[in-house]
């Protein structure tokens, strides 16, 4: 599976990647640290599974969901986020997210999800 990371903290990128190294369905990770990059990467490429950080710079995030529905991508999307706030998680459902995860302090579920995916797949 193609994993594409988008977060404005590089350390946070560097600790996903870490992490998604224990997923055995992980065959490529791609990183963006902002709304532009993660456009570009969608024009040429289309991931399985998008990371998405809640907080990208001028609601970046709901216009990213809103970029990827609309290429038809069939990416499911997880939203990272440092808090839970009924609104932002009712938006970025709305916009289609797929899970909502706390940032901090559910990074380990995060293998297990992805690999729950791919053998959904097949």
């Amino acid at each position: 599976m193609q994993i594409l990371i988008v977060d404005s903290s590089v350390q946070v990128i560097d600790r996903l990647e870490e992490i998604l190294s224990e997923a055995e369905s992980v065959c490529a990770i791609h990183r963006a640290v902002s709304y532009n990059e993660a456009a570009v990467f969608f024009k040429e490429d289309m991931p399985d599974v998008v990371l998405l950080d809640s907080g990208l710079r001028g609601n970046g995030t709901i216009n990213l969901l809103k970029k990827i529905k609309e290429t038809g991508s069939k990416a499911l999307v997880i939203i990272l986020s440092t808090r839970y706030d009924d609104f932002l998680i009712k938006e970025c459902k709305l916009n289609g997210a797929d899970f909502f995860f706390d940032k901090y302090y559910e990074f380990e579920k995060i293998p297990a999800i992805i690999d729950s995916i791919a053998a959904n797949k097949n």
